[in-house]
């Protein structure tokens, strides 16, 4: 019996981070984190989990740009999605992977909803053979325990002052060592939230997205608002939509 870590970009793994000391994951990353500054931050990451004792299975999957992404989303290169799955698949099953944790889709990063959907997909792939698997999500941008949630959550981890200092502590170096943007990140997490809000972990049942449904969001989703908003700034060439996700999701396999 193991657990997966799946997340779309490195960095994530910190919002969990006693999670991951506790629990020691295999950790699979879709993508070197680079964005669209190019400054990868995988390495920083894997300084990070070998310090635990926890593996990056970068044998599991081996992580793609940030455009790579992009560029499958706008129909201009290849989908990695089937790929991964079939490879996720294999190696789930044969590490006896019980449980599945992953990013949650929340509208705000294109690469963080395509990693639900993957998630989703290979929960359905291993149920469809049999196999129990807990399939649970992580908050990236919203609150990381919000009580309003307190039915949808699985798992809750307290951190203790000295375990919630040395997290924030982590995720501050972490930040400050990749990029200005993670950084103000970081930031604006801690303004919005309250350091407090981190001392305390949590893990909720997984959502279908509306893309594996064939639909699109109510609302247009942040990375589109702010797709418009650097393409009119002549900063991105194109503007990735939500649109553009359901096309590469309906084209994904779901049975061998």
């Amino acid at each position: 019996m193991s657990t997966l870590l799946l997340i779309a970009h490195p960095g994530h793994e910190l919002r969990v981070l006693q999670w991951v000391a506790l629990n020691r994951p295999e950790v699979v990353m879709l993508t070197h984190g680079d964005g669209s500054i190019g400054q990868p931050r995988l390495a920083d990451s894997l300084a990070v989990l070998t310090a635990l004792g926890v593996r990056l299975r970068a044998d599991w999957i081996s992580a793609v740009s940030d455009q790579a992404i992009y560029q499958a989303l706008l129909g201009q290169g290849p989908s990695p999605l089937d790929g991964w799955l079939e490879r996720l698949s294999e190696r789930a099953l044969a590490a006896g992977v019980t449980t599945v944790v992953a990013d949650e889709a929340e509208g705000y990063n294109p690469t963080h909803e395509l990693c639900r959907v993957l998630a989703n997909r290979l929960c359905e792939r291993l149920r469809r053979g049999g196999h129990e698997v807990d399939n649970l999500e992580v908050p990236l941008v919203g609150h990381p325990c919000d009580p309003a949630r307190r039915a949808q959550m699985r798992v809750e981890v307290t951190l203790s002052p000295a375990q919630a200092a040395w997290k924030i502590g982590q995720m501050c170096d972490y930040a400050r060592r990749c990029s200005p943007v993670l950084e103000a990140e970081v930031r604006k997490m801690l303004d919005d939230f309250g350091a407090e809000a981190f001392a305390t972990e949590c893990l909720y049942a997984a959502r279908r997205t509306v893309y594996e449904d064939d639909r699109l969001p109510d609302e247009k989703p942040a990375f589109e608002r702010f797709g418009e908003a650097r393409h009119a700034a002549g900063i991105y060439p194109h503007v990735i939509r939500a649109e553009h996700l359901r096309q590469l999701v309906r084209q994904m396999h779901v049975a061998r």
